[in-house]
């Protein structure tokens, strides 16, 4: 009985993905996705509260793995290797995901809805918070080695981030930039770091 609830509930999960695919998550609704399974909308709330948890549940099907993978680098950092190689890598393979066509999409349509639902706020407790969180754990640890001044290691995490994406995010969004030829990248994320350890360097 588990297996078939658990297949059902994928089955809810693939049939919502095509939808926001083919139509936006706006237009989407709880009543398209029941239709096209061919059951209720009852049967479908016994499954996901919201249209808005379903979407959260793609996203995390999707790119889940990929997020897991990138902050794995600073998880299972143990402080031996170089910081700035260690952040190097992280940074590169950092903008070729959140750049990617899929992960620009899913953040057009979190902007775009930020005022018309929650979804804003429970894609972002789900997953940049988490994903922020990690980054903040491993600049407390350079701190504690003196490997970093001492400072805010939440702030410290954001700063990071937005020098990393400074070159790119907002472009991307916009439709502005349209290649990301990876020597660019690579050079960009050098200038990044260059201007995060002038600040925060020892």
């Amino acid at each position: 009985m588990r297996k078939k609830s658990e297949e059902r509930r994928q089955s809810i999960i693939d049939v919502a993905a095509e939808i926001f695919n083919e139509i936006g998550f706006d237009r989407a609704s709880m009543a398209e996705i029941s239709a096209r399974l061919g059951g209720s909308k009852a049967t479908l709330y016994n499954y996901f509260s919201s249209k808005e948890e379903i979407f959260l549940q793609v996203m995390k099907q999707q790119a889940g793995m990929q997020f897991e993978s990138l902050f794995a680098i600073l998880i299972q950092d143990d402080g031996t290797a170089d910081m700035r190689d260690t952040l190097r890598l992280f940074a590169n393979k950092y903008l070729h995901l959140v750049l990617s066509p899929e992960v620009i999409a899913v953040r057009r349509l979190l902007y775009y809805n930020a005022e018309r639902s929650d979804l804003g706020c429970m894609y972002y407790e789900n997953g940049p918070k988490r994903g922020w969180l990690v980054i903040s754990e491993f600049m407390k640890r350079a701190m504690d080695r003196g490997d970093l001044r001492e400072a805010d290691p939440w702030l410290t995490a954001i700063q990071f981030r937005v020098l990393v994406e400074a070159e790119w995010a907002e472009g991307r969004i916009l439709g502005v930039i349209t290649s990301m030829p990876p020597a660019k990248i690579k050079e960009s994320v050098e200038r990044s770091l260059e201007a995060f350890f002038r600040i925060y360097g020892v």
